[in-house]
């Protein structure tokens, strides 16, 4: 059986309990005063994971693309290679070659586009042009 500390309310009556005790109110209080100070600190330290991880990836394609212009510069190193390209990209012939170039039909090549301009030669020597585009230009 239970003892009562305190006077027993009249008829028996029970007193009802406060829902809300002083210490639950002090603790409830101590957490919400916790999660406002570390508020501000966990942001920036799951923040600054995140940076760590974008970093660590930007790392990685660094070191790929660093990879790839390192195996570049090893072929540009190559004579071979330079000789090779010039042929390709500039259309350069050794002296002994014979250089053909194939042209679909209805197209120009590129040294027909080049030297057909379809306009004829600019008349006067070159400072009267000069004098005539300076003059044109101010109008």
């Amino acid at each position: 059986m239970r003892r009562r500390l305190g006077p027993e309310p009249a008829g028996g009556a029970r007193v009802p309990r406060r829902a809300v005790t002083g210490r639950a109110l002090v603790l409830g209080t101590l957490v919400v005063l916790l999660l406002v100070l570390l508020a501000s600190p966990l942001n920036r330290y799951f923040g600054s994971r995140g940076d760590v991880g974008h970093a660590a990836q930007q790392l990685r394609d660094d070191q790929a693309q660093l990879q790839t212009l390192q195996k570049q510069l090893a072929q540009w190193s190559d004579p071979g290679f330079i000789q090779q390209q010039a042929r390709l990209r500039l259309q350069y012939a050794m002296p002994g070659d014979t250089v053909y170039v194939v042209v679909n039909p209805g197209q120009k090549s590129d040294i027909e586009k080049t030297s057909d301009t379809g306009a004829a030669p600019p008349a006067g020597s070159w400072n009267q042009r000069l004098w005539d585009s300076v003059q044109a230009a101010g109008r």
